[in-house]
Formats: C-alpha cells, sequence, structure tokens
C-alpha cells in the first residue's frame, strides 16, 4: 500500500471530488485533518497506542491525563518491595478495575472495609481531565497507562498520517466526502461516504491482524454437574 503524504492526500483528494479549484491548499489540508481525526479515533490502531508512566503521592487521588490522551487501554499499579505496604519481597502488580462516577462517590463515603479512606488503590474513574484512585494511595506508588492517543496535526505537506499505510486510503475517501459535503453536493458525498464505509468495514483492523496469531486464543469447555 502506498504512503500518503499531507500534500498528497489534499491532492487526491480535490481530484477525485471532481478537480474543482475552488479549494484551496488551506482548505483540503483542513478537511484532510478531520478525515484523519475520525479514522485515527474511529478504532483502536497499533500506531496510537502510548505508554505513560507516573507516580502516587500520598493522600492525592487524583492523577492527571497525558496532554495527547484519546482514551485508556489498562491502568496498573506496581507496588515495590520497599514500600510500607507490600508484603512481598518482590514488585507486585495490580491492574486497577475501571469503575463508574456512582460507585466512586459511594466508596468515598463509606470508606474501605476496615472504615479507612486510603491504603493500595483498587480501582479508578476517568473524570475530567485526571484519572481518580480509589481507595487514596497511602503512600508512593507507580502506574502504568497504555492508552490511545490523539492523532497529531499534519502540518507541512510532507507530514503523513501516523497510521499503518492500509488506512491512508480511508484518509482519502473521508476527505473526499468531507470535500462534497463542503459544496453541498450531496449526490457526491453520498457516493464518498458510501466508498469510505465500505473500505472501512472490508479492512482488517490491528486488533484482528494481532489476533492471528492464535497461540494465546484457547477455549475451555466446562461440564456442569447436578
Amino acid at each position: 500500500m502506498p504512503i500518503y503524504s499531507l500534500g498528497v492526500l489534499a491532492s487526491r483528494a480535490t481530484e477525485i471530488a471532481g478537480g474543482r479549484a475552488d479549494w484551496g491548499l488551506s482548505d483540503a489540508s483542513f478537511y484532510v485533518n478531520q478525515a484523519y481525526f475520525e479514522v485515527g479515533t474511529r478504532i483502536g490502531f497499533t500506531a496510537l497506542e502510548a505508554l505513560a508512566t507516573s507516580s502516587t503521592t500520598s493522600g492525592e487521588n487524583r492523577i492527571a491525563l497525558p496532554p495527547d490522551f484519546h482514551s485508556t487501554i489498562a491502568l496498573t499499579m506496581y507496588v515495590g518491595s520497599s514500600s510500607t505496604a507490600s508484603s512481598s519481597n518482590a514488585t507486585q502488580t495490580f491492574p486497577l478495575r475501571q469503575r463508574d462516577e456512582r460507585w466512586m462517590d459511594a466508596q468515598n463515603l463509606n470508606g474501605t472495609a476496615d472504615g479507612s479512606t486510603s491504603g493500595i488503590p483498587e480501582a479508578y474513574n476517568q473524570f475530567s481531565t485526571w484519572f481518580e484512585l480509589w481507595p487514596s494511595p497511602n503512600s508512593a506508588y507507580s502506574l502504568q497507562l497504555r492508552y490511545y492517543a490523539k492523532p497529531v496535526t499534519l502540518v507541512a505537506s510532507t507530514d503523513t498520517p501516523n497510521l499503518d499505510e492500509r488506512w491512508h486510503a480511508a484518509v482519502l475517501y473521508k476527505t473526499v466526502e468531507l470535500l462534497e459535503a463542503s459544496r453541498n453536493n450531496l449526490e457526491g458525498e453520498a457516493i464518498a461516504r458510501n466508498r469510505y464505509l465500505s473500505y472501512m468495514v472490508s479492512t482488517p483492523t490491528d486488533a484482528a491482524l494481532k489476533q492471528r496469531d492464535r497461540t494465546g486464543m484457547t477455549l475451555r469447555y466446562v461440564r456442569k454437574y447436578n
């Protein structure tokens, strides 16, 4: 599959949309970036996967989201062997479970099983521009966040979408749809949208490609005894 730069996407999109000359480069670039964001945030793409690490502070249950954060994949906490809360000679790993706001508010009101409101965090909630941890950390712990980042705006004509090249055609087709919509060409917009959607559903996602290695995908049947 060819790799399309911003310049190529803008040029080819206006060509497919009838070769009209009433779109300037800045207009076409605007729609290319709109299309790129649409495609880049529609499905989880490997190229947009990112890692961020941080540390908790005793008594502070809010952790700021990364500036380019889009959505969470997993949030994991590590309790070192030197921590006063550790009961092991090795670093302990705690995958945090996502909870909703109502659950978090109820726990903050009632506290943990022993009545305290601090300890080793077990759950998190994404709210506004931060994560809230529960219970509130009672020490400094390490956090690792796996997340999907937002696509970076394409500026230079040589900039390319940070996606596998098989998705560059999807950005092209979506750009054509947006260009047609900008000139109120309803028929052209509908045709372009169908072309874009057809391409999206017929192209295997990054997650689907990852699952082609089936060594870890097993199914166990359990017999129920009465």
